[in-house]
């Protein structure tokens, strides 16, 4: 007699509920009502307020945040930036095109176009080419606030599962390392560096040379009376100091002395070709952390940022993100902050703007540079301070004004550096420069004890974005593009359409084979099937796996080798009727026997499997990832919960006859 083990039972549907708990967020029609599209601490009672729609040319939807409580670490101007990319993202799902603010006085905006209005401290204006009416129902449409309780919501996932670029369309990006500029920058950092170190021990070495064409510097080290006193006198103990502080330095052979004389020692550092492998090799290293770092920032969705093991090449993958969107211009910008000197600047109009002027003659130590403006700048050639001494920036509103700024805070030798250079330039102009480009040069007023601010005519966004990469920090060698691909959501959505048709019609054929040719035994093979489903797309929301195109196709591979279980001991269990044994002798042998082979088959395809994810890129990694999740779910399923089923079915009843 059939008998019901209810902590098999219990496990069972705990198993269910788990996971399609799990599975609930991925569900979009279920996700705007219950989670609703705005960020958690914004739907909190203390969050931002539901708008309210108001009349005007033209109409808008507006969100009072005056009474706001920001989490920790998010200032006023990036909590709009992240609201407008909410909003962003859910009016161009609904076919909608923003309208850049400062186009709104040349035009009037569409019926389906919208704009954003932040002039306001306090206020967030979405504005619409629609009646009032019509823009009520618009904010209905965007599900911004959620049904459920916050209770709920601090206790339930609300992870969603993440679509690959194949998928969701997106940016597939390569960088590469330039050798000749990679070389360039280590020997501009080791020129920096050794005035540093120099410095430190009292060695004067301010002048550095660099031969042409060859990657050797030339250090020259002053000797005078003076600088002897601190070394007892000793011209020896002074050049073996400044000896050991060249043998220190990475990546380079050890100090030549090429020339000597009473006043002045120098030395041939020779750049060492292996070293300037390490180095690349380092600098990778570097670029990518500061990549993660950003795009962190920048909240893109399961990124994928990996090195190229055989070439000095970082491959970048940014699903959602778009050829112009700031997640792009992230992997792209170096972000490198100097800070130098203006000698000469071009006059500007009372409006601010250049006045046309020849440029001036250029030193030798100055060179030219330009502003926002294509304004030009004579600046001396010395980098001063560099962003490496940055802890934290922001975007802030000036007080007493409406002006963005970028507000910078030093570390505690940043600080001092910072206060020695304003000092020593009263009434001077100090140019704040990001990637060789002038975003700021004020006049010194006095001298300055901590930090700094670039002013300009920041929008909220511009000014957010420049923050966010000052405080991720700056490349430690150039990059360029090497390859970048850009994939449509069109064509991404027409992949998900035609994975899940074939998922779907895969289904429905193996339902009808196991049904037509095992019977009930067979809708037991097809509910365990379904149950397999919700495990897997469960798991991959639980654990934030990625679904990609190659991960559909493990999908539908995991469809047939679910059933496949099942025939095994289906078919075990029919030779073990052909014997004359009982309904439930012959269910409990099948099993039985068909275990190990079950066993072995999975075992080997999970090993491939971990194999492939391994070694494999990001949509191998994303099949291999599935079929994993698939075979553990389709052993449970085939081992457990389809004998389970059996005793739920013939429950408390003798059976002569199986339906098989």
């Amino acid at each position: 007699m059939f008998t019901i083990n209810k902590w098999k039972l219990a496990l069972i549907i705990g198993i269910f509920v788990l996971f399609g708990i799990y599975l609930i967020p991925s569900l979009s029609n279920l996700y705007g009502p219950l989670y609703g599209y705005l960020d958690v601490w914004m739907q909190q009672e203390n969050g931002i307020p539901k708008p309210e729609v108001i009349e005007g040319e033209p109409v808008a939807i507006k969100f009072d945040l005056s009474k706001t409580k920001l989490p920790s670490g998010i200032n006023l101007q990036e909590a709009k930036t992240r609201l407008a990319t909410i909003l962003r993202d859910q009016l161009e799902a609904f076919g909608f095109t923003e309208v850049a603010k400062e186009k709104l006085s040349q035009t009037n905006l569409g019926i389906n176009q919208f704009s954003f209005d932040t002039t306001q401290q306090t206020d967030f204006l979405v504005k619409f080419g629609r009646s009032k009416d019509e823009v009520n129902k618009i904010g209905e449409k965007l599900q911004l606030y959620g049904d459920l309780p916050m209770s709920l919501r601090r206790i339930l996932p609300n992870r969603r599962i993440n679509l690959g670029l194949d998928l969701r369309g997106g940016v597939y990006l390569v960088l590469e390392l330039d050798p000749e500029e990679t070389k360039e920058s280590l020997l501009e950092e080791r020129e920096r560096s050794i005035k540093e170190l120099m410095a430190s021990e009292r060695i004067a070495a301010r002048e550095i040379e660099r031969q042409p064409g060859k990657d050797t510097l030339i250090v020259n080290v002053r000797v005078t009376p003076e600088l002897l006193a601190r070394f007892s006198n000793s011209r020896e103990q002074y050049l073996r100091k400044a000896e050991t502080v060249l043998k220190e330095l990475q990546f380079f052979d050890d100090p030549k002395l090429i020339e000597k004389s009473e006043a002045m020692a120098k030395y041939s550092l020779r750049l060492d070709e292996s070293g300037l492998e390490e180095y690349s090799k380092h600098a990778i290293d570097q670029v990518l952390e500061v990549l993660r770092n950003r795009i962190d920032a920048f909240g893109v969705a399961e990124p994928s940022i990996r090195r190229d093991p055989n070439n000095p090449r970082i491959i970048i993958q940014l699903p959602g993100a778009k050829g112009s969107s700031q997640a792009l211009g992230v992997a792209k910008t170096m972000g490198r902050l100097e800070f130098k000197i203006v000698k000469q600047a071009q006059p500007v109009n009372a409006e601010g703007k250049p006045i046309d002027t020849p440029l001036p003659e250029v030193p030798e130590n100055g060179e030219i540079r330009y502003g926002d403006e294509d304004e030009w700048y004579l600046l001396e050639k010395e980098v001063l301070l560099t962003g490496d001494r940055i802890k934290s920036a922001g975007a802030h509103q000036e007080s007493g004004g409406f002006q963005l700024v970028v507000a910078m805070s030093f570390d505690s030798q940043g600080q001092r550096r910072f206060a020695e250079i304003t000092g020593a330039h009263v009434n001077e102009r100090l140019a704040i420069l990001l990637d060789d480009k002038v975003k700021s040069a004020p006049n010194i007023r006095e001298k300055i004890q901590g930090n700094a601010q670039i002013e300009g005519n920041f929008t909220p966004d511009e000014a957010n974005y420049l923050a966010k990469i000052l405080r991720a920090g700056a490349f430690p060698v150039g990059v360029s593009v090497a390859e970048e691909r850009t994939v449509g959501p069109t064509l991404g959505q027409e992949a998900i359409n035609d994975g899940v048709k074939a998922s779907i019609v895969g289904m429905i054929l193996v339902a009808a084979f196991m049904i037509f040719y095992y019977r009930i035994s067979g809708a037991i093979a097809v509910t365990a099937l379904l149950f397999n489903m919700v495990i897997i797309l469960g798991a991959l929301a639980g654990f934030g796996g990625t679904l990609s195109l190659p991960g559909i196709a493990g999908l539908a591979l995991t469809i047939g080798m679910a059933v496949d279980a099942n025939v095994l001991i289906y078919e075990r269990i029919r030779e073990e009727l052909r014997t004359g044994k009982t309904v439930r002798a012959s269910i409990d042998t099948g099993y039985r026997k068909a275990f190990w082979a079950i066993l072995d088959s999975n075992v080997t395809t999970l090993i491939t499997a971990l194999v492939l994810f391994q070694f494999g890129t990001g949509p191998i990694k994303g099949f291999a990832v599935t079929l994993s999740i698939g075979l553990l779910a389709s052993m449970f399923t085939a081992l457990v919960m389809t004998r389970e089923m059996y005793d739920w079915i013939y429950h408390g009843r003798q059976i002569k006859k199986l339906s098989i």
